[in-house]
């Protein structure tokens, strides 16, 4: 398999972050960073920085969606005017395009500084004043909306998802044309004969919607799963 970034002519760089705030990358108090991701936009990597684990989380799940087409952190500041009057400025921490072409602005905040600033109030007021022109919505992104397990298995679908491997893919798809029920991952790894590789084929499966989780929780050997609306 092929590393993501090597092209036929050698290794090929992520394009550079778009960020239009400069994110110092030293913090003694937060998890601070760039990852690259693949984007529709651009067809090929581009540097996403992050300014908290919350905010990597969140560029794991919305790319789990599979319906991103672009990812800009810390687009341009939005203008407004605060309820005393006063103006202000507003740097959304990101500004993510949909395949539709339409955009959602997003705020990604702790739960707990939401309810101690009453931020759900303020991120209302800027979104009554945000231009259509910007983003077509304005959502609120917290750590109370969402399972850790959620995170943890987007981000492995990220990571599996970095190095296409059809040979596995082929194998689980075989196994999933054939399933009735239900079945552990462990039993259709087994049966692809291909270990780890089928297991990563596994999750894409999920994601794709090949397969479908019995119940919530962490996507591993002991998942219960069944065939997904796709193969019906």
């Amino acid at each position: 398999m092929m590393h993501p970034l090597l092209t036929e002519i050698g290794y090929r760089e992520p394009l550079p972050s778009l960020s239009t705030r400069k994110i110092p990358m030293r913090s003694r108090t937060s998890c601070r960073g760039f990852v690259p991701v693949w984007l529709a936009s651009e067809q090929w990597w581009r540097r996403i920085v992050f300014e908290s684990q919350l905010e990597l989380m969140f560029i794991q799940l919305i790319l789990s969606q599979g319906n991103v087409y672009d990812i800009w952190e810390q687009p341009p500041a939005v203008r407004y005017v605060k309820e005393n009057g006063k103006s202000a400025q507003h740097y959304f921490d990101f500004l993510i395009t949909w395949m539709d072409g339409s955009k959602t602005a997003w705020a990604v905040k702790p739960f707990e500084l939401v309810q101690r600033r009453d931020f759900d109030q303020e991120i209302a007021l800027i979104a009554s004043q945000t231009p259509k022109s910007f983003a077509d919505e304005v959502r609120l992104f917290t750590d109370a909306g969402f399972q850790r397990y959620d995170a943890v298995n987007a981000a492995r679908f990220q990571q599996f998802s970095k190095s296409p491997d059809q040979a596995a893919d082929d194998a689980v798809a075989e196994q999933i044309s054939g399933l009735e029920g239900t079945k552990t991952i462990a039993c259709i790894v087994e049966q692809t004969g291909m270990s780890g590789r089928a297991y990563r084929a596994v999750v894409r499966a999920i994601f794709r919607g090949d397969l479908r989780q019995v119940k919530g929780g962490l996507i591993d050997y002991p998942t219960l799963v069944k065939r997904g609306v796709a193969q019906c």
